[in-house]
């Protein structure tokens, strides 16, 4: 489980990563200001709604991302346990 979460935890900043580089790129050919992109994130003990939608100027979306510990024990299976959340933020 943790190779899993690991991958997906590499794939979404590789998807920010590319986001934010064509957001540049698009702007840099437009030749005008483009609007800035940010991630942030916000831990809590329980699971936080997410939403999507417009918040102002920019378009943001929230996602509910659990964290997980996982343990293996002597016999090899692995099992793992949620023990906090993360909402996090992305707007443009």
């Amino acid at each position: 489980m943790t190779t899993i979460s690991k991958t997906s935890s590499l794939a979404a900043a590789f998807a920010v990563l590319a986001s934010t580089l064509a957001i540049g790129a698009s702007a840099a050919n437009a030749g005008g200001a483009a609007k800035e992109f940010f991630v942030q994130d916000y831990q809590f003990a329980k699971p936080m709604h997410g939403y999507s939608g417009h918040s102002g100027n920019y378009y943001c979306d929230y996602q509910r991302l659990p964290n997980r510990v996982c343990v293996t024990n002597a016999n090899g299976s692995e099992s793992c346990r949620i023990v906090g959340w993360v909402l996090r933020e992305m707007c443009q």
